[in-house]
This record gives structure tokens, sequence and C-alpha cells, in this order.
């Protein structure tokens, strides 16, 4: 890297199922609360990289036209990204590149979901799958993931009542954050007696559907100390995509389905740029996880535990608020999931955490927390370490 990069601001909406208001009004809202957390203005910005779903996705057509501008892209370098679920993060990343690369010293990146405007949401989703071989089973996103969960059952052991127990702690977490679209206390009955989706996944073993505007505000280390404001420092980040077909990657040597192959070596690489062994080196880990089971999947790949261990870690509580690695302080994904902005909701509950600025849900002592992000049918990993 040419230059180290730091997140200096950070913005967010609160998540709901559905935003009555327009997507310009909330990102320009949303843009200003970044700015003057970061402590500058809109003239201190050379770039914008918007992260926004394809059009079919977030019922609008060509929303760049109109949610760029409200970011402040007038007159500025500014460009779209998409990469499905990781969206929010592969704009992030562009944005760090641009400012490594000596091509910009100040970027706002802006993520944006608006899922509920959309009727074809679910044939969107079906085409994330393999056309030939995957797509005429009938395949979705919650059937792919109880595909995994029932994996993870036989291959390790895992029941229903383990993920219970990860929801009941990620919704007490969210408890204490005010962006939160769930927020109240469940018990381990209530996950067991919620409503039945795709065996073995239930209504809160699941994520809602939310919509919301996540900002981050990033920065070359040259500039940063004009604001005299926190930052979190870009200590390592891994980007790694594994092949398109799931069946592909059932029972193969180097790494099984469940066992994430691209988010390892995404850890892996960022882990060696920041100088750490493991995820119990960070004191907040945010997991890119819109279920219980597929949190526990990350496990593993974060070097949290062998794969056979992560029924007995997750049984043990380990995560849970006073733990020595908090898990999803924020809540996760599982309580709010903005699809094309969530990737980046983990960053910047990461970089709030090591800013000291998490407020209600600031983990004490916070100095290194780690940001996992995931897209497509978990092809596309992501993993960035930030540090105070």
């Amino acid at each position: 890297m040419s230059s180290d990069v730091a997140i200096i601001g950070v913005g967010q909406t609160p998540y709901r199922r559905v935003w009555s208001a327009a997507t310009p009004d909330l990102v320009f809202d949303t843009v200003t609360v970044a700015l003057a957390d970061a402590g500058i203005t809109m003239a201190d910005v050379d770039l914008v990289v918007g992260g926004f779903a394809p059009d079919g996705l977030a019922g609008e057509r060509s929303p760049d036209k109109s949610f760029l501008p409200a970011a402040g892209s007038v007159g500025r370098a500014s460009f779209r990204v998409n990469t499905g679920g990781a969206t929010g993060i592969g704009a992030a990343y562009s944005a760090i590149e641009m400012l490594e690369g000596g091509l910009a010293d100040v970027a706002v990146v802006v993520a944006v979901e608006r899922m509920a405007q959309a009727a074809t949401v679910p044939a969107i989703f079906n085409s994330i799958f393999d056309p030939i071989y995957e797509r005429d089973t009938g395949l979705s996103t919650l059937s792919m993931c109880a595909m995994r969960a029932t994996r993870m059952m036989k291959l390790w052991g895992y029941t229903p009542e383990i993920w219970a127990d990860i929801s009941v702690r990620n919704f007490a977490h969210a408890m204490r954050n005010p962006h939160a679209q769930l927020r109240r206390a469940i018990t381990r009955d209530d996950v067991l007696s919620s409503p039945m989706l795709t065996w073995p996944i239930r209504k809160y073993d699941a994520c809602p559907i939310s919509e919301g505007v996540c900002v981050v505000v990033v920065a070359r280390g040259e500039v940063i100390g004009r604001t005299g404001r926190p930052v979190a420092w870009v200590r390592g980040r891994g980007s790694v995509s594994d092949t398109y077909e799931m069946g592909d990657r059932i029972g193969r040597a180097e790494g099984d389905l469940v066992e994430l192959l691209s988010l390892q070596k995404a850890a892996a690489r960022a882990y060696a740029q920041a100088g750490i062994s493991s995820g119990h080196d960070a004191q907040v880990i945010e997991i890119h996880a819109p279920f219980n089971s597929a949190e526990t999947m990350a496990y593993m790949p974060l070097g949290l535990c062998k794969a056979p261990e992560g029924p007995d870690l997750a049984a043990s509580g380990f995560g849970a608020w006073g733990s020595p690695t908090v898990l999803q302080p924020s809540g996760g994904p599982q309580t709010a999931n903005p699809v094309g902005a969530t990737a980046l909701v983990r960053l910047a509950e990461a970089a709030e955490q090591v800013r000291g600025t998490a407020g209600e849900r600031q983990v004490d002592g916070a100095r290194i927390a780690i940001a996992t992000g995931q897209g497509g049918a978990s092809q596309f990993s992501t993993c960035t370490v930030v540090s105070a």
C-alpha cells in the first residue's frame, strides 16, 4: 500500500422494513451525518463511491442518477458498485484502492438498500445460482442457507438449540443499538417455536427484510491529522472469490461448501497484513451472517476454532457481552439486513468500536475489530481488520 487509509466518519439511518422517504433524501441526510462525524465538509471530498443493488432488486431504474448526486458526486469523480450481498464492502474497497493509489485524498462511500420497493426480489435472488445445474432445483437464498445448515448438523453436530441461543444473544445486543430494526428480547423457546421457514430455519433464525443507508468517510493518512477526530485505521483486508457452483464446493479436499474457503483465504490475507494470528486477537467481530447458522459457519475461517469444535464454542456462550471477543455487538444482520449495505454496516460498526464512538453498544477496550462480507451463493468473501 502506498498510503495508510483510515475511516474517519460514519453515518447510518435506522434500518426499517420500509422507508417512505425518497432515496436521495435518505442519502443526503446520512452523508451529512457522516461528514459531521468526520469533522469535514463536502469541499474536502474528492471521490464518491456508491453501492446499490441491480435495478430489479432496488425497485428503481438507474438509481445512481439520483442517489450519487445526493451524496455529493456533482463536480467529483464517482461511480456505482454492485457485488451482490457484498456490495457495501465492494464500494468501500474500491474507494480505499483509489486512495491507496494516490488518486484521491478523501472519499465518501455510500451503500443503499431499497428492497421493499421491488416486486422482482425473488426472481433476482434466484438468479445467483448456476443456470444449468442448480437454478432449476428451485433454490433460493433461504433454501440455500437451510441446505448449508443441515450439512453442518450432519458433519459437526450443530443443533437448533445451539443456533437459537445465538439468536438470543444477537437480539440482546441489538437492544443497545438505535439503528437496529429488531430491538426486543427473545428466549430460546421464542426461537424454537417461531414459524418454520425452511427446515431447520425458523423465523428467528433468519434476518428481516430491511431498508436503509450506511455511509463511511475514508481518508489517506497524510490528510487525517487536520480533523483531530478519532479514526479507525484499515490494517488489513482480503477479498476472495470461489467457484460459482455450490455443488463443486461440496466434499472437495481443499474446503467444503460449509468451510467457506473464500473466507478462510480472505481472513488469512487480512490477518497477515494486520499482524494478527486469529480472530481471538480482536475485541470485536462483526460477521456478515443473515442467519445464526451462517454465523457459526464463519468461526473456523476466522480462526476462532477448528470446524468440529464450532458447536462447543457456540454452546459455551462465546461472543456474548463481556467476552474477550464480542461477536455482533450491533446485533448483526439477524436484527437488520439491508442487503446492499449490510457488508458496509459491518465495517462501519467495527470502525465505530475502535474509534470509541459506538455509544451504548461500545465494547470496553476495543482496539482491534474484524468485519466480514459475503456475497452471491457464499462464493464472495471479504475480511477487514481495523484498529485504533
